[in-house]
């Protein structure tokens, strides 16, 4: 036989469940945005470098060794921490119902 006060207890565990869900896709949505906002800025410095790089095309007279050396002298930028988790699927979503 159902107790009366069952029904409401199931009720406030489901919607503890849910706000936790909701706010770990919202911590999901941050990580995510923050990917985006990295992965946009690399896709400018590189349209920046590409439009520089057609800019400053070599003569017949340089070689192309010497030509490319200033690009390539620079160092990568670092992926950050963050992104490298997301890449490599670490602390990934659990999908569980409660």
């Amino acid at each position: 036989m159902e107790m009366p006060g069952e029904p409401a207890a199931s009720l406030g565990q489901t919607l503890e469940w849910l706000r936790e869900e909701l706010a770990e896709m919202q911590i999901q949505d941050q990580k995510l945005l923050l990917t985006l906002r990295h992965l946009h800025s690399l896709l400018e410095e590189l349209r920046a470098e590409s439009t520089h790089w057609q800019d400053t095309r070599p003569s017949r007279n340089t070689s192309p060794f010497r030509a490319r050396l200033g690009s390539e002298g620079r160092a990568c930028q670092p992926v950050p921490r963050q992104l490298t988790e997301l890449l490599r699927g670490e602390k990934s979503r659990r999908s569980s119902l409660p």
